[in-house]
């Protein structure tokens, strides 16, 4: 700043001013120039000799040959890169940390995703294998297709998978299992690892000539038998049934089912051996198998489908059930069967969390975008710094792409430090994911290994980042001039005119940052919501014991009444035990049974689905125990015996549906509850609703039955009981022993009713958790921007604050000046992000939960959580900025 400059400023102010300010002005800036150009002298004499050797290597690579561009990069581009991240370790350390948040979060929702869609099982020739679509299947329906195979597919088989019991006795001890025809193995091409897999001359009723046999996984043999050679020949209790564990599976062999680990592999024929289960191969209504085949070269999947659907008739007709309605049997028998793809295995974890996830990681897209726009940032400021160093490089020779290459090459190296901690990220990341889907009931497995289209798209990722967000520094070469090199570097009022584009990325950080924060709470809210839903009951201090009876399947009804009266009254004396009921099933669990009442007068007008309500069976008091009461009627007694009228209790739900305003107490209907087929049952009570399968479905009309008119007393039940200091560690280990002691021959499962609830919604915890930790990152990312463009903005102004200052501007209107300018880029990126944030929830409408996906509440909240932020962080440089000397700021200039 000059000394005309000064004085034309100075004559515009009064005389009081000039007298104060004016000498001291002039006579600083005449002391600071002579100074300065001292200083200018033996700076750039020094510089010229200290970049001797830089100039003669610019000019020497000018010079170099077609061809040695690439290798300079490597050689030369890289090296130099280095040095100059290492001479700024903050700024290197945070575009690197970033990154590997933003690539890690990427990399381990990609991993999981991966594990479920992409990858294809590891089996021989996936790519044939097809699977019969429509739900599971029965055995007699597998039997009719297992003759005809071989004119269907090349070959076929059949599995069920699903928890079995490896205690003798007392609580489970639980992994997956999977019965599977003998064939299984064979169809899928897959090995043992040691000894043998079964055959088919393994899958006969009673087991072969061998006996029950299993072969067990790899990860059950490192596990549970110490990957021992000599486990081959051991001898396993399965479901109560002794079998000899003839192979193990080979590594990464998880079975046809993704999310389980096949731990222990039994043939289909065995499953006659286990208690209850000897007549499971001849029922007709007992669905639990899956079937897959394997396509002959060169047929197609229409071809199949087409060979399958002729031969439905007589498949259909040699299974059909016999005690189905006629009705029923004839949308049974006139059901085409359909096929689909199955390279990638069959997976119920796939069909509940693809959506969710491919939603959170647009979410987590978004968050590298805005990690990534904070790293252009970032260099664009540290490029502004140096302008100095690159326009002396260019006054000794280099080249603008040579230096374009230089800042691409930090940029690159960036990129790829945060790839290779990214892929750390997404290892820890990934299971903890999986860890957070799992429930103690049911387990997750998959394989998170890191293959090609992990490596592949981790590097994508990392490369678009290199090429997109360092290349605003390398433009910026355009605007320098080689001249720039000698002239006296000066702060202006007019700042760095790159301040604009940086500008704009804090805007597109602060929108997307909304965007992702009205995500977040939105999925928050819906976990709160459903944590918080009415359940109809009271859930605290309930303990269910699900108990496993089956070695009593065949004896007297007497006798099994007994039994499960007596495990009751024993859980019900254990100290700490205010109550305590039988019932069939639990609230909110995965088993679940349903009814269909038939058509009368008070069903009129309703649909055949609208007519099939949830069933429970239950013994008196259990009301009670969950802390549910009557609205009208009585509860079950001693009474209701099975010679006696058989009678339910309705809910609410069930009375407004099949009555109306009408009285529901004395009606009779008629429906299937046990096997037979329309029983009449006199409606005798009234409850209050409660939810049945799951808080997000709600209230459902409910029957209750007495479990003593029940046609055949169940040998699994479940045993519910109410702790009056809520459930512990001792409730449960006391529970055990008493269970144990009154019958050794039990199998039984203990847990808090709360953690069949926390399993219920563990989808929408995951989702909430992973959205809400991504808008928290995301709006950190955008105060960080936010800070660094206003710190920025303030050096940049330094001498125009000073002025201003000097002039007589008070420390809280140089805050008004700062911030108003921030509360402009808050403006636009509100804007922007609400604009955004609109049109995008309504992808999330079916994930949410007692509330829309516009809701006002919700963008209200984001907006001023990000508002608040903003402020917050450019309050620091305002502040800062007010307390700039005067003096020492023109000093400066």
């Amino acid at each position: 700043m000059g000394e005309r400059w000064v004085s034309l400023l100075l004559a515009c102010y009064p005389a009081a001013f000039r007298a104060r300010f004016g000498d001291g002005m002039r006579d600083t800036l005449a002391r600071d120039r002579e100074q300065a150009r001292a200083r200018g002298r033996v700076a750039l004499a020094v510089f010229r000799v200290q970049s001797l050797s830089d100039a003669l290597r610019f000019g020497l690579a000018e010079r170099r040959p077609k061809g040695a561009s690439m290798r300079s990069f490597f050689t030369v581009d890289l090296r130099d890169a280095l040095r100059s991240l290492r001479a700024s370790p903050v700024l290197t350390l945070v575009a690197v940390v970033s990154l590997a948040l933003g690539i890690g979060a990427n990399a381990a929702l990609f991993s999981i995703l991966n594990s479920l869609i992409l990858k294809t099982l590891p089996v021989h020739d996936p790519a044939r294998l097809v699977m019969i679509d429509g739900g599971s299947w029965t055995n007699p329906i597998w039997e009719q297709i297992r003759e005809r195979r071989r004119d269907l597919f090349e070959d076929a088989f059949a599995w069920s998978a699903g928890p079995v019991n490896l205690a003798v006795h007392g609580e489970t001890d639980a992994v997956d299992g999977v019965w599977a025809s003998g064939n299984m193995f064979d169809v899928l091409g897959v090995p043992a690892f040691l000894g043998r897999t079964f055959t088919e001359a393994d899958d006969v009723r009673g087991g072969g000539a061998e006996g029950a046999v299993a072969v067990v996984g790899y990860g059950f043999w490192q596990r549970r038998m110490g990957g021992s050679p000599d486990a081959v020949g051991r001898r396993l209790t399965v479901d109560g049934i002794d079998v000899t564990v003839i192979g193990i599976a080979p590594r990464g062999f998880l079975g046809p089912d993704v999310g389980r680990s096949a731990d222990v592999i039994v043939p289909i024929g065995a499953r006659t051996l286990v208690a209850g289960q000897s007549q499971v191969l001849e029922a007709r209504s007992t669905w639990w198998l899956e079937i897959m085949g394997r396509l002959k070269p060169g047929q197609t999947i229409d071809e199949a489908a087409a060979t399958l659907d002729a031969a439905r008739p007589q498949i259909r007709l040699a299974s059909l059930p016999a005690a189905w309605p006629a009705k029923m049997q004839a949308r049974f028998l006139s059901e085409a069967f359909t096929l689909t793809p199955s390279s990638h295995g069959d997976s119920s974890l796939r069909r509940s969390y693809t959506g969710p996830l491919q939603i959170v990681l647009g979410l987590v897209g978004a968050v590298l975008i805005v990690a990534c726009a904070n790293l252009a940032n970032l260099l664009l400021a540290r490029a502004a710094s140096r302008r100095h160093e690159l326009s002396v490089r260019l006054a000794l020779g280099a080249s603008r792409f040579r230096l374009a290459k230089q800042l691409l090459a930090e940029t690159a190296i960036l990129a790829a430090a945060g790839a290779g901690i990214g892929l750390l990220v997404a290892q820890w990341g990934s299971a903890l994911l999986v860890r957070q889907i799992a429930t103690p009931s049911a387990g997750v497995t998959l394989d998170l290994s890191i293959d090609w289209r992990v490596i592949a798209f981790t590097t994508s990722v990392a490369a678009l980042t290199a090429l997109v967000f360092g290349v605003a520094p390398a433009v910026g070469l355009t605007r320098l001039a080689p001249q720039d090199a000698i002239k006296e570097q000066t702060r202006t009022v007019s700042g760095d005119r790159r301040f604009g584009l940086r500008s704009v990325l804090v805007a597109v950080q602060v929108g997307l940052s909304l965007a992702l924060v009205v995500g977040g709470l939105l999925f928050v809210r819906t976990l709160t919501s459903l944590s918080s839903a009415s359940l109809g009951f009271n859930p605290e201090g309930l303990v269910s014991i699900h108990v496993d009876a089956r070695r009593y399947e065949g004896g007297t009804r007497e006798a099994k009444t007994q039994l499960l009266d007596r495990l009751r009254d024993t859980a019900a004396a254990v100290p700490g035990v205010t109550s305590a009921s039988l019932s069939v099933l639990t609230p909110i669990d995965s088993a679940r049974w349903n009814t269909s009442v038939d058509a009368t007068p008070a069903t009129a007008g309703l649909t055949d689905r609208q007519r099939v309500p949830w069933v429970n069976v239950i013994s008196p008091g259990w009301f009670r125990t969950y802390d549910m009461h009557l609205i009208a009627g009585r509860d079950f007694d001693a009474r209701d015996t099975a010679g006696a009228e058989r009678v339910m209790v309705v809910n609410e739900s069930f009375a407004r549906r099949f009555f109306g305003k009408g009285p529901a107490v004395g009606q009779q209907i008629r429906a299937s509850l046990d096997g037979s087929n329309n029983r009449p049952y006199r409606i005798v009570g009234i409850v209050n609703d409660a939810v049945y399968t799951t808080a997000r479905r709600g209230f459902e009309p409910t029957i209750y039955s007495p479990i003593a008119q029940l046609g055949d007393v169940p040998t699994t039940a479940a045993v519910t009981v109410r702790a009056a200091s809520g459930p512990g560690g001792q409730l449960a280990r006391d529970l055990s022993t008493a269970l144990t002691q009154a019958d050794p021959k039990i199998s039984f499962t203990i847990r808090p009713l709360s953690a069949q609830l926390s399993a219920s919604i563990r989808q929408e915890r995951l989702v909430a958790m992973l959205a809400g930790f991504f808008g928290a990152l995301a709006l950190l990312l955008a105060a960080i921007g936010l800070y660094g463009v206003t710190a920025h903005s303030v050096a940049s102004r330094r001498a125009e604050i000073g002025i201003r200052m000097a002039l007589g501007a008070d420390p809280a209107g140089v805050i008004g000046l700062v911030l108003r300018r921030l509360g402009w880029l808050l403006a636009a990126g509100i804007a922007l992000g609400i604009g955004a944030s609109w049109w995008t929830v309504v992808l999330f409408e079916k994930l949410l939960f007692g509330m829309q996906p516009r809701d006002p509440l919700t963008f209200t909240l984001a907006a001023g959580t990000l508002l608040a932020a903003g402020l917050l962080a450019g309050w620091l440089p305002a502040y800062r900025a007010a307390r700039i000397d005067p003096v020492q700021a023109l000093r400066e200039a």
